[in-house]
């Protein structure tokens, strides 16, 4: 005759795909899951800055020209 231990605590694992297992892999259903990551703040310009960007949304403005535009027909002349 089959008996269940009824002191030991049974785990319950489910089959989650996540960032990390990208295949997937079975996780603790139990389990507290971990706080999400804040966003990063990028050291340097470069790819970094771009992915950030690109994250976080971007802000363009149009700003007038610098230089009036009599000047710059005779620097950049067709």
């Amino acid at each position: 005759m089959a008996r269940m231990n009824v002191t030991r605590t049974r785990k319950r694992l489910v089959w989650r795909v996540t960032a990390n297992a990208a295949l997937g892999a079975y996780v603790d259903a139990d389990k507290v899951p971990p706080v999400p990551v804040e966003h990063f703040e990028p050291q340097e310009p470069g790819w970094l800055l771009s992915s950030f960007e690109l994250s976080d949304g971007l802000d363009v403005t149009d700003e007038p020209d610098t230089i009036p535009a009599e000047l710059f027909d005779t620097l950049f002349k067709r």
